[in-house]
């Protein structure tokens, strides 16, 4: 078995859904980190299943530094397709074909969330490294308690039961399953205690610019309020809508002038129509790093409503200091120690007045800013993180034979 101390680095399929670059959203930013800093000890055969393809094929070659080939693919458009919406939208039938000859030519398959799954071939050769950033089912429940018309609720909640059967199913099929965070660990064992399951943490670390810039940052005036996110996914446009449309007037009473910048990718032309037509949002859409306008904040925001796992955005916010103001669905992950380092409200008068108190008073804000960076020194690095994972490809290679507990099935 390869990847021992004393042979050559693990070859590793790494089955992705997106192409890890530009590091432009909190899952593109974790994979480029850990492919960055494992592609000197495993050789990764990096397959991602684009949804923007023409995007992904240009950018292909920056990783060839730490990859040993890559491909991209389209997601299938198949209008057919039936089951949990996450797998329909991942499809690419004919990457079953080409994972299986691949399969056959590396040490381990590393599958980032489980709609990939359906890629992998059942009499898979080598062990499955499966990571789950969230668990997904979870999301789609929380999806349908925020959801406002009648229809949209039981759409929801149907892909909600789709995505139960299907992850809880990968989760089986899988060596090792890896979650973010502690409560990710019980809530996959909760329903298949038979299942491995080991943390693979983000990282806090280096500031994230992808490309050069010029270095000039808008002046954004203040007071400001930052919402970083990758607003092409659902959740963070959730959040953002709730943010201008709840949040952001109670604000504006209270403290004049106040302003809202929503920082991050794909920001769709609702979002782009509002900073239009009012004088207290920006929309700046892809920006090269995140950490100027990080560094602008008066205090960080983070108004999710939906989502599960640590989130890359808060992360951020701490490594830089930031007061922040969270929802308890953005705090996840965090335990008890993120009571004492950002605010913590879920309704639309709570959160506003945590924002509103933080602004209005430098001291509270200056004790939340050095909080943030306690906990962030606490925190796993992005090394760390590197080292986790590589600790999960280690432990699925150098057992031969997976124990008969581990493969028996066992009713959720």
């Amino acid at each position: 078995m390869r990847g021992t101390n004393a042979g050559p680095p693990l070859r590793v399929l790494f089955l992705t859904c997106h192409l890890p670059y530009p590091p432009a959203s909190g899952g593109r930013r974790r994979e480029y980190e850990l492919l960055r800093r494992l592609g000197g000890k495993v050789d990764f055969d990096l397959v991602a299943v684009s949804k923007t393809l023409v995007e992904d094929r240009s950018n292909a070659h920056r990783l060839a530094p730490m990859c040993h080939s890559v491909q991209v693919v389209p997601a299938s458009s198949d209008g057919n397709l039936r089951g949990a919406q996450q797998v329909r939208r991942h499809a690419c039938p004919s990457l079953v074909d080409t994972v299986a000859e691949l399969a056959a030519a590396v040490d381990l398959v590393h599958v980032e969330g489980f709609y990939l799954m359906q890629h992998v071939p059942a009499d898979c050769p080598v062990p499955i490294v499966l990571i789950e950033q969230n668990v997904e089912y979870d999301l789609c429940k929380q999806r349908a308690s925020v959801a406002r018309a009648l229809p949209e609720v039981f759409d929801r909640m149907r892909d909600y039961r789709q995505t139960r059967i299907a992850e809880i199913e990968a989760w089986r099929r899988s060596d090792l399953v890896g979650v973010l965070t502690e409560d990710d660990r019980r809530a996959v064992l909760s329903v298949a205690p038979d299942v491995r399951v080991r943390l693979t943490p983000d990282g806090v670390g280096h500031p994230s610019a992808w490309a050069d810039a010029d270095g000039t940052v808008p002046d954004l005036g203040g007071p400001l309020l930052v919402f970083v996110a990758n607003f092409a996914y659902e959740p963070n446009l959730d959040a953002a809508r709730y943010l201008c449309s709840d949040v952001l007037p109670r604000i504006a009473r209270e403290v004049r002038g106040v302003r809202l910048a929503l920082v991050g990718t794909s920001p769709p032309d609702e979002l782009r129509r509002l900073a239009g037509e009012r004088d207290d949002v920006i929309v700046t859409g892809r920006v090269p790093a995140v950490e100027p306008y990080l560094d602008q904040a008066d205090v960080v925001v983070a108004p999710l409503r939906v989502g599960g796992g640590v989130k890359v955005k808060v992360l951020e916010a701490l490594s830089r200091g930031k007061a922040i103001v969270a929802t308890s669905v953005a705090a996840q992950g965090f335990g008890a120690d993120a009571r004492s380092s950002m605010h913590n409200a879920d309704e639309p008068e709570s959160f506003a007045a945590a924002a509103v108190h933080l602004l209005q008073s430098p001291a509270e804000r200056a004790r939340l800013e050095a909080a943030a960076l306690r906990l962030a020194a606490r925190l796993p690095s992005w090394d760390d993180a590197a080292q986790a994972l590589h600790g999960c490809y280690r432990e699925v290679t150098e057992v031969a034979v997976r124990p008969v507990s581990e493969s028996t099935s066992v009713v959720g």
